[in-house]
């Protein structure tokens, strides 16, 4: 329900196999979430989606965007560098607020 036009998903035939969520407060932008079905991975996949998100936030007015990876997953880190991004000296924090049974602690 919130900013819509910021959730893209890639199709293939009718099946989603693919998906990113951004946002925008107005001051930076967020990559929250992207991700691709094995199956169709390495095809440039989420290459086009991190490119049709990034594309949208500007349209808003968005002039950086933010995301965190977990430190560990280096994978996805060489996909975020190779798309532009760089690691910043930063300290991520959290408060888990309620017991979610889908969520793992670290």
């Amino acid at each position: 329900r919130f900013q819509p036009e910021l959730m893209v998903v890639a199709l293939d035939g009718g099946a989603v196999v693919g998906s990113v969520m951004a946002g925008y407060e107005g001051h930076r932008g967020w990559i929250s979430r992207i991700a691709v079905l094995k199956s169709h991975r390495d095809r440039g996949i989420g290459l086009k989606l991190l490119a049709e998100a990034e594309r949208r936030l500007m349209a808003l007015g968005c002039t950086k965007v933010n995301l965190q990876v977990v430190e560990s997953n280096a994978a996805v880190v060489e996909f975020y560098e190779r798309s532009g991004y760089r690691i910043e000296p930063r300290i991520s924090m959290s408060k888990i607020l309620r017991r979610d049974p889908l969520l793992r602690d670290p």
